[in-house]
């Protein structure tokens, strides 16, 4: 019997003209062999590769099992793409730990226009690919990500570009995500990504959002074309019963079958391949090679897709000429092809089976060929030297463990990550290897890989570590529950941790566990952090004085101490200006939160603004989530809410690349508010429902007080006051209505007016009633401002109505929040109209409209005006009633635009391409009607956050 040949592509592209360009003209696209039966595939890459020539950037995984013609397809798309720049990569199972290796191969042919890159993007990606002898940054996941997108954009400026990557479920981590953030936000840029991976192999957080393709098994009549003509009916069918029409087996079954079997006149084999069953078929080829060119195989597949130090390995072994004898023989069975000079195997279950044939003997041996045959000082030596030790090597292991320091600066944490769990594996000193692997899972959570934190956290825990190790492991797995998982196991784990830890780390953990009890309203269980944190502080340390003054004044607060609280708080504003900790990004962070306890908002926004976007060039993407999201809610309170749209928008994105829970559900609510408030009601909707599951899988729906008040309030904007009533009713029962902030009664002002619109009069009395009882008179201006707008809602007297409102009116004066004082001149214009004073009423709805219209709320505008026109008089209005809401990207890049900003300079801010911005900017220009950035510049000048 033969050996079977490579499936054979014969496609040919008509010449000149792309897969898109036929489509558009209708022609005929004929399969070629190995493609039969997939026209409708053919069809959608057709499409895939018009959509980007056409509208932008577009995205497909094709997902199947081994056999199913994933790779051939990959190739037809390749020659279907003529015009394209064409960028290929293909994820090496053996190589999936090597950091940026895909991004390398597939990024390597644009490596002359990284100087189009923003600076830091661009340090980011010479890091992490080897680019920059020095890099002079670090290779930050996120950068990467952004610079990867930045890269494929400047390319496509020149020609349309083509990323075929191959093995997806093999790439490594960090190429991966790289390559799946560029692909989300690549925009109008004529780019397509065709993905190929094995089914069920591809991790579903990696591709949840993009397109999938699933390659099926061929029918009878499109199998019949990758057969012999000889084959009778009966013996098709039942071919393609027992592959299951799987394209590869269907071809290597035909290449072991002689006529007689095809015709039916002879027996064909009992078992026949069928998925992963192929692989058995991959093996007979394999157990064919003599030894030693099994072994050449065997250095080819662990050298990865550049076989030169392979080759070199085996030339350094046996000599060229031998070396060349064993491959020509690995290619004789079908094993090996030569492409372009460099050997690779014929298919990749091929590589795969070559490794799972091998010994671990055989491994062994071989990776120490390999290390041998690389210069000193290659990191891929290290790695080929450690999988080649047997037991334990305390050289090779601090050896990766250096290797790890350089890797988290230069390739990412996730490298780091992947070093110190097998330099752990190599460590003989038990203790040492449990400090390593708590290490590496700390590593792994910064990287953002929450399976392998899990992992390499359960290892520590089962391995009777000593107790710092533990404490750190589960100090790193509370941390990964508080921001991606949820909050009462957080709370656990950061509880077990402080009782093993001492020093800093315990008040770092102690300082977690505090924010994570806040997040479930436990105050008690804050109190106690606080208390803890007093007793054992460094009070010569900045850093443990600033955590200790952050838990003890809010703390202090929530306990119903304002003036001790604020006082504590004001020391984190001052610790956090400390040179030591100017540049911290928790600094900033503890900071930001801070001013919301003590009224200093507009401190924050303005002493913060700096020091955030500083973190957002040095590419410290982590931190902007919770710091976005605060200032968004600063600048909302002091009346800027086109700048809190833009950050609120900005936030939520962010937390949903980097898989955030419970700080990714205030963005989103934040995000839905601004949306409401606008009109965007559909948006809002998808927004809250996108914070609802995030809270749900945090474990902090029940205590998130804010989110049933968000809801509340778009439920307000869209009209629907009955569930305005339900969802705050609900409060009531849950927790006695506290607000947001856990202030009495915080609903009041919700459920008050919703009681009022339905006619609910007596309820609204009596809600206002008991929430007078619960705001004190030394409450908050706001506070005083909001009972006083409750009263006036339910007042039966017209008189006392007036008195009331105008009271309100008073307090808010001194309460410097724009939107609410306009909401009070909003009922209070109402309330006059309906009572026939039309004068005083225009003065009120007038100034509501110019607030409401000033702070680009048009929704409220809109009733604003409706208010004022019933009155006989018209509202003065910024743009024309009716026109589309900006979004909330479009805001972040109007605001950009208007400080003179380039388009380049834009994108790079924002993580966006230059093409992004010019839609973006031309959709602004649109729905406002400028015709230039002078234009758009002096309109958001003019917007004066006060009424």
């Amino acid at each position: 019997m033969s050996a079977p040949g490579p499936p054979q592509d014969n496609g040919s592209p008509v010449e000149g003209r792309t897969g898109s360009d036929r489509v558009a003209s209708g022609e005929s696209l004929t399969p070629a062999p190995g493609l039969v039966g997939r026209e409708a595939e053919l069809a959608r890459i057709d499409a895939l590769l018009a959509e980007a020539t056409g509208r932008g950037s577009a995205t497909l995984l094709l997902q199947g099992d081994p056999g199913a013609g994933k790779t051939t397809l990959l190739g037809a798309a390749r020659s279907r793409a003529s015009g394209f720049t064409q960028l290929t990569a293909t994820g090496v199972e053996s190589e999936s730990h090597l950091a940026h290796a895909g991004l390398l191969e597939l990024l390597h042919p644009l490596r002359d226009q990284l100087d189009e890159v923003p600076e830091a993007q661009a340090a980011a990606l010479g890091a992490a690919l080897g680019w920059s002898p020095r890099p002079s940054g670090a290779a930050d996941r996120f950068l990467v990500g952004a610079a990867t997108l930045s890269l494929l954009a400047a390319a496509a400026e020149r020609r349309p570009v083509l990323v075929v990557v191959d093995d997806l479920q093999w790439l490594d981590e960090e190429s991966s995500v790289a390559v799946l953030f560029a692909a989300r936000r690549l925009g109008p840029d004529a780019v397509a990504l065709l993905l190929a991976g094995r089914a069920g192999s591809v991790p579903s957080g990696l591709v949840h959002d993009v397109p999938v393709l699933t390659l099926g098994g061929l029918p009878a009549h499109a199998a019949a074309g990758l057969l012999p003509r000889a084959t009778s009916p009966a013996v098709l069918d039942r071919l393609v019963a027992e592959t299951s029409g799987n394209p590869l087996a269907l071809l290597e079954v035909s290449t072991r079958l002689d006529a007689a079997q095809l015709l039916g006149t002879a027996p064909i084999p009992e078992t026949l391949p069928a998925g992963e069953r192929v692989r058995k078929w991959h093996a007979a080829s394999v157990v064919l090679l003599s030894p030693a060119a099994r072994r050449a195989v065997l250095l080819l597949a662990l050298s990865g897709p550049s076989s030169a130090s392979g080759t070199a390995a085996l030339a350094a072994l046996a000599g060229p000429d031998e070396a060349a004898r064993h491959l020509d023989e690995a290619r004789e069975r079908g094993v090996l092809v030569q492409e372009d000079g460099q050997h690779a195997f014929r298919h990749p279950l091929l590589r795969s089976t070559v490794l799972e044939l091998a010994t671990p003997a055989e491994r062994r041996a071989a990776h120490e060929a390999l290390a041998d045959a690389l210069p000193a000082g290659d990191r891929a030596r290290t790695w080929h030297r450690a999988e080649s030790t047997v037991g334990t090597d305390a050289r090779v292991a601090d050896e990766l463990e250096r290797l790890a320091q350089a890797d988290r600066h230069r390739l990412g944490y996730a490298a780091a990550s992947a070093a110190l769990e097998r330099a752990a594996t190599l460590t003989d000193d038990h203790d040492l290897a449990a400090r390593r692997l708590a290490a590496a899972a700390h590593d792994a959570f910064v990287a953002g890989d929450v399976g392998r934190v899990r992992r390499l956290v359960a290892r520590v825990l089962a391995e009777d570590a000593p107790d710092r190790a533990r404490g750190e492991a589960l100090f790193t797995l509370g941390m990964l529950e508080q921001y991606a998982g949820s909050v009462p196991r957080s709370v656990e784990h950061l509880d077990a941790a402080s009782r093993l830890l001492d020093g800093l780390l315990l008040v770092r953990v102690l300082t977690e566990l505090a924010v994570a009890r806040f997040r479930l309203n436990d105050v008690a269980g804050l109190v106690d952090c606080a208390h803890r944190i007093d007793a054992v502080a460094d009070t010569t340390d900045p850093e443990q004085q600033l955590l200790a003054a952050f838990t003890g004044g809010v703390a202090l607060v929530l306990t119903g101490d304002p003036v001790a609280g604020v006082a504590r708080l004001a020391d984190v504003r001052r610790l956090a200006d400390l040179p030591a900790l100017r540049h911290d990004a928790l600094a900033l962070l503890l900071m930001a939160i801070s001013s919301a306890f003590t009224g200093q908002v507009e401190h924050a926004v303005t002493a913060g603004t700096p020091r955030l976007e500083e973190l957002r060039r040095r590419g410290s993407v982590g931190v902007l989530v919770p710091l976005l999201a605060i200032r968004a809610s600063g600048r909302a309170w002091l009346g800027d809410h086109t700048g809190a749209f833009a950050d609120a928008g900005e936030a939520a994105e962010l937390a949903q690349h980097l898989g955030y829970a419970a700080d990714a559900s205030v963005a989103e609510e934040m995000l839905a508010w601004q949306q409401a408030a606008r009109g965007l009601h559909d948006d809002a909707r998808a927004s809250l429902a996108r914070a609802r599951t995030l809270t749900d899988r945090a474990g902090t729906t029940t205590a998130a007080a804010h989110q049933a008040l968000t809801a509340a309030f778009c439920a307000v904007c869209r009209g629907d006051l009955d569930a305005t009533v339900e969802l705050l009713e609900a409060r009531l029962e849950i927790d006695g209505g506290v607000g947001s902030s856990g202030e009495p009664l915080g609903i009041a002002p919700l459920l008050v007016e919703a009681y009022t619109g339905l006619g609910r009069t007596d309820d609204a009395r009596a809600l206002t009633a008991q929430y007078a009882a619960a705001t004190p008179v030394s409450a908050p201006a706001l506070s005083r401002a909001l009972l006083h707008r409750c009263e006036g809602w339910s007042a039966v007297d017209d008189s006392a109505a007036r008195d009331l409102f105008e009271a309100a009116l008073e307090s808010h004066a001194a309460a410097d929040d724009p939107f609410e004082e306009a909401r009070t001149r909003l009922a209070y214009g109402g309330r006059l109209r309906r009572t026939g004073q039309r004068i005083a009423a225009r003065e009120q709805l007038d100034a509501a409209a110019r607030a409401f219209a000033a702070m680009d709320l048009d929704h409220w505008s809109d009733l604003a005006a409706r208010e004022l026109a019933a009155t006989g008089a018209t509202a003065h209005r910024r743009h024309t009633p009716g026109e589309a809401p900006l979004t909330s990207q479009e805001t972040r890049v109007a605001l950009l635009a208007a400080q003179g900003l380039s388009n380049r300079e834009i994108g790079a801010s924002l993580f966006l391409s230059p093409k992004t911005i010019e839609r973006h900017l031309s959709s602004v220009y649109r729905k406002r009607g400028f015709r230039s950035r002078t234009e758009l510049a002096a309109a958001l000048a003019r917007q004066d956050p006060s009424p």
